[in-house]
């Protein structure tokens, strides 16, 4: 079962860095578990989290919705998803799980993080094993968004 304490801080920090980076409004779907192995979209960002903490969190998008938040990170229009595309949307996952871990050490939580790893591809199987996986769907006019958080805790709370 997934405790808030291991949720919140992906949702807050998502929200924020959103908000802010894009200057967009963003609404969060409903909230489910998924025992799929395969991700929903075709960029998919995923950084490794080790620690009291331990598993992996995955951005999962359309490559139109990259393209879209990569233009609006950048500040100019993206026509294709190449390197430095690649680079922004890798960067807002390591943001946003950043942000989330300093949340994690204010509940006492400590945690490191892997390099952001960006796989494109229909249909793409990033295992999480034997850890269930949390999706927190976010829309927004550019796009939609899919965090996926595949975490346990280690360290009693």
């Amino acid at each position: 079962m997934f405790k808030a304490t291991l949720i919140n801080p992906f949702l807050e920090s998502a929200l924020g860095f959103l908000k802010q980076e894009l200057n967009t409004e963003v609404k969060r779907g409903q909230l489910r578990l998924e025992a799929s192995r395969s991700t929903s979209g075709e960029v998919n960002v995923a950084i490794g989290v080790t620690g009291d903490a331990e598993g992996i969190v995955i951005y999962s998008m359309s490559e139109r919705t990259a393209k879209a938040m990569a233009s609006a990170m950048m500040g100019e229009p993206v026509p294709v998803f190449d390197e430095l595309a690649e680079s922004a949307i890798a960067e807002m996952g390591n943001i946003i799980t950043g942000q989330a871990t300093i949340r994690f050490e204010e509940c006492g939580y400590e945690c490191k993080l892997s390099p952001p790893t960006l796989v494109s591809g229909v249909g793409v199987v990033i295992s999480t094993l034997d850890i269930q996986r949390l999706i927190i769907p976010l829309e927004m006019p550019v796009g939609y968004l899919e965090i996926c958080v595949a975490l346990r805790q280690v360290k009693p709370k």
